[in-house]
């Protein structure tokens, strides 16, 4: 897939691609698990320009087809430039039924109330009675989604991987609370037993297991190599809302 991606932006690597074949699994799971077919919904938090989101779509529509109807994901992004992106290439790709691109600052106290609202009014309209009768009338409760993945800035700011462009630099390096902000986030929105997933280098993994929200039990991890000779390149993390999984080490990865 030949993503079109902003001047000067981050260029998605393989930890997204990563990230996208470990959600395809675990929803796969999911979707298979129930006796009738129901849509499932994901959250794309720093969605960039899609690239995760439509890779998992992208699988779903080629190998099972009659899950991708059932299928949604919104990507949330603060960049213009990225949010406007990840509109193109959701049309380009021909998702434009199942990926919703929404432009917001996660910072921002409203934020919350606006991916809710945004959600309700795209993807669940059509389930919009039976939820205000299981929200007693009100629709409060933003906890609508059954997958958030995440793929945050991770760098440290003394990497020398700093460019002069404002947008790739915004996309590597957050601050020291980015990782506990993104997370914490994503949880909000996460039904009972609904997944959290995220990706980064080997170097970063205390770091990621750390600024896990209490609520978010971690129930595995994945390596993931060039090659099984070779140190973890990246790993998968993914924790579940109010669970009481065991925590499992997957089988490792291969890039």
């Amino acid at each position: 897939m030949d993503f079109f991606q902003p001047e000067g932006s981050y260029r998605f690597s393989s930890d997204a691609v990563c990230a996208a074949r470990y959600a395809c699994a675990r929803i796969l799971e999911h979707m298979q698990k129930r006796k009738a077919v129901q849509d499932f919904l994901l959250l794309d938090v720093g969605c960039g320009c899609g690239v995760i989101g439509m890779l998992v779509l992208q699988f779903f529509k080629e190998v099972y087809p009659e899950l991708y109807p059932h299928l949604f994901v919104i990507g949330v992004e603060k960049e213009e430039e990225l949010y406007l992106a990840a509109k193109y290439n959701a049309k380009f790709f021909e998702h434009s039924g199942n990926y919703f691109a929404l432009q917001a600052d996660i910072r921002d106290r409203d934020s919350v109330a606006k991916v809710q609202k945004f959600a309700l009014e795209t993807v669940l309209l059509h389930k919009m009675p039976d939820l205000l009768g299981k929200d007693g009338g009100t629709l409060k409760n933003p906890r609508i989604f059954d997958m958030v993945i995440t793929n945050p800035p991770w760098y440290k700011a003394e990497s020398k991987l700093h460019s002069v462009s404002a947008l790739r630099n915004a996309a590597l390096f957050g601050g020291e609370d980015v990782l506990a902000m993104f997370f914490s986030f994503g949880e909000k929105f996460l039904k009972n037993g609904a997944s959290l997933i995220t990706v980064a280098k080997t170097a970063c993994y205390m770091e990621f297991v750390q600024a896990m929200p209490k609520d978010v039990r971690l129930v595995a991890m994945q390596a993931v190599h060039k090659s099984l000779q070779d140190k973890a390149v990246f790993f998968i993390l993914q924790g579940k809302y109010k669970s009481r999984a065991v925590f499992e080490i997957m089988p490792p990865a291969g890039l």
